[in-house]
């Protein structure tokens, strides 16, 4: 998934409703229009182009009406600070648990495949067993709230640790266009087409100074990618 493509189809407010709808279960066409109070040919629209990008997809219940859903689970990052800018899509990895709880293979198995409507596995799920699954969720917001603490402690080192490379760019670079290129390059790898569509110069001219930049022994190229 192209996260630059996801991040402009999320910036429409009816399509981010249409996903937060789907995140609760399946719906056909016109209960979503209903419940949404949109046109039917907006919806069918939005709809269109979210099955384009593989964030919805659709299936058919046994009386052969048309459901939709959110296709996968799907994160999508955005970071910006004063010296960096990235956006990044990727599918979480399920976790492994050699032994699973009784609750939470009975919730598995409610919630694996098409989701029926509400109402079709009424009785699945037993009080005490929805307790356990409610305290296993507790647990995972504790764990989450854990690792987010350890995200926010890795960027804020990572804007320190760039914080020092531009200014070490700022030293050493002849002109800004080099200064420009080394600060991307900082981030990562990249080929020369992808910079110059990054820094809006025109590829000939970047290619150019990357070449001269490659002389001065500041930058190398490995295979079609540059890197500091």
């Amino acid at each position: 998934m192209d996260p630059v493509e996801i991040l402009d189809i999320l910036g429409n407010e009816n399509r981010r409703r249409i996903l937060q709808l789907l995140s609760c279960r399946p719906f056909y066409f016109n209960e979503m229009a209903k419940r949404l109070d949109l046109g039917p040919k907006a919806v069918i629209d939005h709809l269109e182009m979210l099955e384009r990008a593989g964030l919805v997809e659709c299936y058919r219940d046994d009386r052969r009406r048309k459901y939709f859903r959110i296709a996968e689970n799907v994160v999508l990052e955005v970071a910006f600070s004063p010296h960096s800018y990235g956006i990044r899509t990727y599918r979480p990895r399920p976790l492994v648990r050699p032994e699973p709880t009784r609750a939470v293979e009975g919730a598995s198995r409610v919630s694996s495949g098409p989701k029926a409507p509400v109402g079709s596995v009424r009785g699945a799920v037993r009080p005490p067993e929805l307790e356990e699954v409610c305290s296993h969720l507790r647990e995972l917001e504790v764990e989450r709230l854990r690792l987010r603490g350890l995200l926010e402690e890795i960027a804020s080192e990572e804007m320190v640790v760039r914080r020092l490379a531009t200014g070490l760019i700022g030293e050493f670079a002849s002109d800004e266009m080099e200064a420009e290129i080394l600060t991307v390059l900082v981030s990562g790898e990249s080929g020369a087409g992808a910079l110059a569509r990054r820094l809006g110069i025109p590829a000939p001219v970047v290619e150019e100074k990357l070449r001269d930049l490659a002389a001065q022994g500041k930058v190398q190229k490995r295979g079609e990618l540059w890197t500091i």
